[in-house]
């Protein structure tokens, strides 16, 4: 049987006179190659990078600012989040070496960059924003905003709301009654028998001591509640809260995106700890408006944002939005009575029709509801009494029937009618968001944060943000493409524009 004749490698151990360069082992297409050449192009002293100014100062670090951004562009590329898997890439990894001159920076230095850098960061990432802005892959029409849940470096059991504090107290209270009432039952039963200090658990008092300082800590922890302007009080991430979802609790932040439609680039991005999206659309719109500046922006949402506020400031900034309106009948439909929308409202006479046709009448004056000024309208009780529809319309001891209306309803009603026979826009607004947030959690992995506390998260996201539309850039242009404008940009000496 004849051998078969493989390919033999170069003899590792075979002395060579002129060896390959580093830069040899690193093709001309490789993206550490773009990586390197964008942030060649950044004024890290504008954009508040720490001791990044020239010449010798007190305190100079070992390494240069870029360095440290290079090997954490590489790494949340690649999904290498962890400062110390970045320590063993940069001795193991040719394309590193190459990145980082084959310096070979500690763990810690890494690590300490990414935590005292959040500002920098963020300002990075806006900077990259403008370059796709710059290279014309941002439409400015259709923007769409998506928000998700991200885990944060905190359990679930380390975040305390009232609820669960005044739980955790009365079953402590419970188990020190239970201790006290044995401890009392065991004395008295020595002491009748003349065994003195003899008891059957000697431990038992220290058990009681020890419930009883787990009790402080959770009352301390009660106070600190109760003096904060929060619902909740965490004992890792001090910033971290419980958000719950379809019936899901996440210890975590609030992400935001907004996305331009031409090539699902993100141009906008938050960390946020609200626990639903009710109040985010306009503030994500108005930060992709200070990027795009386009006459015609679109904003496109799911029915978690809705909100009547939100179509008001919409309505004002003269920004086009399309979000369907929930269903919010719940019990009422249950109970099987009229709900809301079975009562329309007159615009010319200012009264609501009942579904029986009669009038139900605005009553008294503008009255506040929280941050809403409403109008109250009610029927007549004697026209309700008899009323044949009344099961269908009353609670079993109401006399008539109550409507309210928000100053502002007309822009509401004006919404309802704008969002009839839209399916394509929201088909269209899912194929936006699914990709960044996919992409993100499911692709790279980066469903939860490394860091802990609201400034450092967004400074963190913002690095994820950026490494995602880093991505994107260079599958559409090419790296070689996106060289050639780095070296246009440096070259042409314009300083980087960072927006607010």
């Amino acid at each position: 049987m004849t051998a078969k004749n493989y390919k033999v490698g170069q003899n590792r151990y075979q002395s060579s006179l002129l060896p390959p360069s580093v830069d040899e082992y690193v093709s001309e297409n490789n993206p550490v190659r773009a990586i390197d050449a964008y942030v060649t192009t950044l004024d890290l002293v504008e954009l508040e990078v720490q001791k990044s100014h020239p010449g010798l100062a007190a305190g100079q670090p070992a390494y240069h600012p870029s360095l440290l951004i290079k090997l954490y562009l590489y790494g949340y590329m690649n999904g290498i989040r962890s400062s110390r898997k970045l320590e063993r890439e940069a001795v193991r990894n040719l394309e590193v070496i190459w990145l980082a001159d084959s310096l070979r920076p500690s763990y810690k230095t890494i690590a300490n960059f990414r935590k005292d850098h959040s500002a920098a960061l963020k300002a990075i990432n806006k900077d990259f924003i403008l370059l796709c802005k710059q290279l014309n892959l941002l439409a400015g029409d259709d923007v769409a905003v998506d928000g998700s849940f991200f885990k944060a470096d905190a359990s679930k059991d380390s975040i305390y709301t009232a609820k669960k504090l005044e739980q955790q107290l009365a079953a402590l209270d419970k188990k020190i009654e239970a201790y006290q009432q044995q401890l009392a039952t065991q004395d008295t039963t020595d002491d009748s028998a003349g065994l003195g200090s003899l008891v059957e658990d000697p431990g038992l008092a220290e058990k009681i001591a020890r419930i009883k300082a787990k009790q402080a800590e959770k009352k301390t922890l009660q106070n600190q509640l109760n003096a904060s302007p929060d619902s909740q009080v965490s004992t890792v991430d001090p910033d971290a809260r419980l958000l719950t979802k379809r019936g899901q609790t996440t210890a975590g932040y609030n992400v935001q995106i907004a996305v331009d439609g031409q090539h699902k680039l993100l141009v906008a991005v938050e960390v946020t700890q609200e626990g639903n999206d009710t109040q985010q659309l306009m503030p994500m719109l108005e930060k992709a408006q200070a990027v795009l500046h386009s006459e015609h922006l679109t904003g496109l949402a799911d029915s978690g944002y809705y909100s009547g506020e939100q179509i008001k400031k919409a309505h004002e900034r003269r920004i086009e939005i399309y979000i369907p309106i929930p269903n919010k009948k719940g019990i009422t439909e249950k109970e099987g009575r009229f709900t809301r929308d079975r009562f329309t409202y007159d615009s010319v006479n200012d009264c609501y029709r009942c579904p029986q046709g009669e009038q139900i009448a605005r009553c008294g004056k503008l009255r506040a509801q929280g941050h809403r000024n409403v109008w109250v309208y009610k029927s007549k009780q004697s026209v309700c009494k008899n009323c044949p529809l009344r099961p269908q319309c009353l609670k079993e001891n109401a006399t008539y029937k109550k409507l309210e209306r928000w100053e502002h309803e007309a822009l509401v009603d004006q919404h309802r009618e704008h969002m009839k026979g839209t399916r394509p826009m929201m088909i269209k607004r899912s194929s936006y968001v699914e990709h960044p947030f996919g992409t993100l959690k499911h692709r790279a992995g980066m469903h939860h944060f490394l860091m802990r506390e609201l400034e450092k998260c967004r400074g963190e996201f913002s690095l994820m943000a950026l490494c995602y539309n880093l991505t994107r850039v260079l599958n559409i242009l090419g790296v070689a493409a996106f060289r050639e404008y780095c070296a246009q940009r440096l070259g042409s000496g314009a300083k980087n524009q960072v927006f607010a």
